[in-house]
């Protein structure tokens, strides 16, 4: 009973760090480790047949000389590797429309055979990396995608604070938490978002209350919308409260986003992209976001050290080549462009 008692603990312990590898960025070739540790084998052999529009093979081992790893092993190699021995231990799992997972578990040189009980353990072990591994997927797609929408955000100078159940900030986009940093306007307090004038946060406090009431289940209702004085005197953030469908079981996940803008950032367009959509020329460029920031032409000429004659030629070749005809035009057709979104890093290759 005792011995019962200890297999089933050291072998759930094993599944625990099956998972806690692959979710927090460790590797296939780690688990396997821990495999051949908890076995006794004197090699462990994982094959993913991944099927799509086309089957593609995966095979990777984990050994005492050290594992190997080979992305896409021809038929003959991968099958001479695998009928090495014929004393090994065999688990499968997945269905025929879905990748499929094989397992080996390679004896040590004795020959001792290994326990019949062992073939259990491997399947019920395989059929965890895989549960394990698909999860782990599914986490750095989610993050990618995070990455692209905060960056996004960024890119159109909107800032996003989302708060968990209990009101406590959880995560700051960057132009959100410069914002906060400048403690211009909102604030962090005792874990939570705060305004700065005390009767904006009342009104902040309410509206925060009720998007937090309406993720926990109460009937929704439209976005709180707000404005936030600034003590500097600079124009007012403007924000709106959302609630976010939030499972009370689930601790630490979103459920309310406070959406912010500030009247004084304006998402800029990138000069590179804007040459290819419109075939600008550089100088074309740094006048078309200059004057998208706001400024006038005397400023952007000033601005550009250029004569202001220069800066009436580079924006009349705009016009030509955009097809507009007005300065308001320009403006509102460079931030409604794909230009706007910018150079938006992906997941991994953020600066």
């Amino acid at each position: 009973m005792l011995d019962t008692v200890r297999r089933n603990a050291e072998t759930a312990d094993i599944i625990e760090r099956i998972y806690d590898t692959l979710t927090g960025g460790g590797t296939l070739r780690q688990c396997l480790d821990l495999v051949r540790g908890a076995t006794g084998a004197m090699e462990v052999t994982l094959e993913i047949e991944t099927r799509g529009a086309s089957v593609r093979h995966r095979c990777l081992s984990s050994n005492a000389a050290g594992g190997s790893d080979n992305m896409a092993m021809g038929t003959d190699t991968r099958g001479a590797l695998l009928a090495a021995t014929s004393a090994r231990i065999t688990a499968e799992c997945g269905a025929a429309h879905e990748d499929h997972y094989r397992l080996h578990l390679t004896p040590s040189h004795d020959g001792a055979p290994f326990p019949a009980s062992l073939q259990d353990l491997a399947q019920d072990l395989l059929r965890h990396i895989r549960r394990a591994h698909r999860l782990a997927a599914q986490i750095d797609r989610s993050e990618q995608e995070r990455s692209v929408y905060s960056s996004t955000l960024d890119r159109l100078a909107v800032g996003a604070i989302f708060l968990d159940a209990q009101g406590k900030v959880i995560h700051a986009t960057r132009v959100a938490q410069e914002l906060i940093d400048s403690r211009d306007g909102l604030q962090l307090m005792r874990g939570g978002l705060a305004a700065a004038d005390a009767a904006d946060n009342r009104l902040l406090q309410t509206a925060i209350r009720g998007k937090l009431n309406q993720a926990a289940g109460l009937p929704r209702q439209q976005p709180q919308t707000l404005v936030v004085s600034r003590p500097s005197g600079a124009r007012e953030l403007g924000l709106i409260v959302h609630s976010l469908r939030c499972a009370p079981e689930a601790p630490g996940g979103f459920a309310t986003v406070v959406m912010i803008r500030d009247p004084d950032r304006s998402g800029e367009p990138e000069r590179a992209i804007l040459r290819n959509l419109f075939a600008m020329t550089a100088a074309e460029a740094e006048v078309a976001c200059s004057l998208t920031s706001g400024l006038s032409l005397d400023e952007t000429a000033q601005s550009l050290n250029i004569s202001r004659n220069t800066a009436r030629t580079h924006l009349r070749s705009i016009f030509s080549k955009s097809g507009i005809s007005r300065q308001t035009e320009l403006m509102r057709l460079m931030l409604s462009s794909a230009a706007v979104l910018g150079m938006t890093p992906l997941a991994g290759q953020e600066e």
